[in-house]
């Protein structure tokens, strides 16, 4: 393997066919020790570039030390040409090792790595027996297609999973919701808290909901009480709550009723701040907790004669008759 001087302008660099800079979700750090490197000591390493059927040559390794050499007008560049014939998973093997802190950042970036080295025909064999145990994973039958799902994610929102580090499970159970919620999802980002599981439970809920309606996610942004939760100047922690449960009600309108008439029976109480009563708003758990809160023991008494009054015992069993 011999190295040698090429033009510069003979390599594609962004357009290579190895090129990791649109796939990769790369860390920002300070050029400034590299450039001194380069700057005081040369570039001591050639760059790996491959040379295809056509002659045409692709870069493998070595991008800053050309956009050094560019930025310096440098016409020529020492490179390590690979033949044609060189295995594809030589090259990957090769760009992993370089690239391996950067992939193993999240699951998103090894999931995509995958899919680069599926789109540059690596064989299926070696991702399965190599590449996946080499990112930790366990590949089942239908695992790189998952990956493929996962690809197909909108852009932004493989950004998010990336810099949230979701887990693969995760980032899979969004791929079951169509692009046009996930979008949405993402342009409420700026203004409510966003976790998996959170976006779970709200794509899954507007997905039935609008299915049901007969509507489109560009219907809803316009529905009553969504402008308003946007609007407003409440937290992103209480804008989530409200949007999550005005969702929940459009689409359990029935749960919501009943979640209304529940709520009636305790304003009725005219209960004191110390005392509450909490059960689990899907209505799934046959279970209502009363609390008190107690600051003073001389509160106690009065407290417990709240509790035990006729008035309590009859809403806990109005309230329990609908659970």
């Amino acid at each position: 393997m011999t190295v040698q001087n090429v033009n510069i302008n003979d390599i594609f660099v962004e357009k290579s066919r190895f090129s990791p800079g649109g796939v990769l979700y790369e860390p920002d750090f300070d050029k400034t020790g590299l450039e001194d490197s380069f700057a005081n000591m040369g570039i001591i390493h050639p760059v790996i570039i491959q040379s295809d059927k056509g002659g045409q040559l692709h870069l493998i390794d070595g991008r800053k030390r050309i956009q050094f050499a560019l930025r310096n007008h440098f016409n020529e560049i020492s490179a390590v040409i690979l033949p044609d014939t060189t295995p594809v998973t030589d090259i990957f093997t090769f760009i992993l090792c370089n690239k391996r802190s950067g992939i193993e950042q999240s699951i998103m970036n090894k999931v995509r790595f995958i899919c680069f080295a599926m789109d540059r025909d690596s064989p299926e064999s070696w991702i399965l027996n190599f590449l996946c145990p080499a990112f930790g994973f366990r590949p089942y039958s239908d695992f790189l297609k998952d990956c493929r799902r996962v690809n197909a994610l909108p852009d932004e929102l493989k950004l998010f999973c990336h810099e949230k580090k979701f887990s693969l499970k995760q980032i899979l159970n969004l791929t079951h919701y169509p692009e046009e919620i996930l979008s949405q999802l993402m342009a409420w980002r700026p203004d409510i808290q966003l976790t998996a599981s959170i976006m779970d439970e709200i794509a899954s809920n507007l997905k039935d909901y609008l299915r049901a309606q007969n509507k489109t996610i560009a219907d809803f942004p316009g529905e009553p009480g969504v402008a308003e939760i946007m609007g407003s100047t409440q937290s992103p922690r209480d804008k989530t709550e409200r949007l999550r449960e005005l969702i929940r009600r459009k689409r359990f309108p029935v749960l919501s009723g009943v979640q209304v008439k529940m709520d009636k029976t305790v304003e009725g109480l005219n209960l004191p701040r110390e005392i509450s009563l909490e059960w689990d708003r899907t209505l799934e758990n046959k279970n209502v907790d009363v609390t008190v809160h107690l600051k003073d023991i001389k509160e106690f008494d009065g407290l417990l004669d709240k509790v035990s009054s006729p008035e309590m015992k009859k809403a806990l069993e109005n309230l329990l008759d609908e659970l």
